[in-house]
């Protein structure tokens, strides 16, 4: 798996033209204050035993040429299909990030987030689960794929330092996401 991931962000690279990677490295001291701004977001979807459907927005500021940093908020909707009974849930919360650039398109990416959800626990009554607060700290690898002066595809490899976790299973897990700057 990690093979294949290097090999997509390889090809990812070759996409683009030198022209749009000059576009994007321009100097922040070049730029206005909104022209540092982006919004953007990820969608994820996962199928079978266990459904869910994420949405996570966010807004962001570009502080030097390396380093940006902003804050977002989730939702996630989940249905797990236990032991042949059916148990949906909601999930809402925010983050804050912040990515550091390294070299080229590729970045550092850190975030925590606080979520909201009914706890797992009770499976047997699904009206009895507590709602629990949950606190994740993501840090992974990026790489950001200039679409255009403004547009830019960011996958991400992201490892949760919360071992204990109710909404991320897997980790690593991979995102796929887009930033749209202003102007």
């Amino acid at each position: 798996m990690k093979r294949n991931i290097l090999l997509l962000l390889l090809m990812a690279g070759s996409l683009f033209t030198p022209s749009q990677a000059k576009a994007a490295d321009r100097d922040v001291s070049e730029m206005t204050n909104k022209e540092r701004i982006f919004v953007g977001g990820f969608v994820g979807v996962q199928l079978g035993t266990f459904t869910a459907i994420n949405l996570h927005l966010h807004v962001g500021y570009l502080i030097t040429n390396r380093f940006s940093a902003g804050i977002g908020g989730n939702y996630q909707y989940a249905n797990d299909r236990f032991l042949g009974q059916s148990h949906s849930s909601h999930v809402v919360g925010g983050s804050v990030f912040a990515r550091f650039r390294v070299v080229d398109h590729f970045f550092l990416h850190s975030e925590v987030e606080r979520l909201r959800l009914q706890s797992r626990a009770g499976l047997i009554a699904p009206e009895d689960r507590p709602t629990i607060t949950e606190n994740n700290v993501l840090v992974g690898v990026g790489y950001g794929l200039p679409l255009s002066d403004r547009v830019r595809v960011n996958l991400l490899l992201l490892y949760n330092l919360n071992e204990k976790s109710q909404v991320y299973f897997d980790n690593p897990f991979f995102k796929v996401g887009v930033d749209i700057y202003l102007n």
